[in-house]
């Protein structure tokens, strides 16, 4: 199982690292893996980096997208993509700070309508794996 968080960069700091992402990367793992005494410094600085996502919004817009098929259900802001026939389950929960994709997938379905968005960063960090959503 993996698990994506998935990011919305400011536009400075996407233009900044669109070629070299590592240190994005490992600005979110740090954010991440922050003590309680260092939180306070650890909002500030993703809030210079990434933007806060509409829950609202964004639920509705990826609901609308997938209502007619057969293997999607939405409870709140979850988001569940099942299909069988692929092998897939993929859980999608949208947070203010970020999207939590947990899937069986290295690329899962909910990829697809994600992709509309260009500045959208994945990180994986149990496998130390990211990328830019546009480039897959």
């Amino acid at each position: 199982m993996r698990t994506f968080h998935v990011f919305n960069v400011d536009s400075s700091i996407e233009v900044l690292t669109k070629k070299d992402s590592y240190p994005l990367f490992h600005s979110f793992l740090k954010i991440k893996n922050l003590n309680e005494i260092d939180l306070s410094m650890g909002i500030n600085l993703f809030e210079q980096i990434a933007k806060p996502i509409d829950k609202k919004k964004f639920s509705r817009n990826i609901y609308n997208h997938y209502k007619d098929c057969d293997f999607y259900s939405k409870f709140k802001d979850d988001h569940t993509y099942i299909n069988k026939y692929r092998d897939e389950k993929s859980y999608l929960k949208v947070k203010s700070s970020c999207i939590k994709i947990d899937t069986n997938r290295n690329n899962p379905e909910f990829f697809k309508y994600l992709k509309k968005n260009h500045s959208l960063f994945v990180c994986d960090f149990n496998n130390k794996d990211y990328f830019w959503i546009s480039d897959i």
